[in-house]
């Protein structure tokens, strides 16, 4: 009996892991695309400054 327990305790925490690590995924992407644009940003506004 404890063992089922600890067996579907274990795939609770394996889905739970996964479900977060998918969320994180997402946010990096989103933070990925945040950085390239500052990036384009930021060298238009370097590029003014030397005109």
């Amino acid at each position: 009996m404890i063992n089922v327990l600890i067996l579907i305790l274990l795939i609770i925490i394996v889905i739970g892991i996964a479900i977060i690590e998918g969320r994180l995924k997402k946010k990096l992407e989103n933070d990925e695309r945040i950085i390239e644009k500052l990036d384009v940003l930021i060298n238009e506004v370097r590029d003014i400054r030397k005109e």
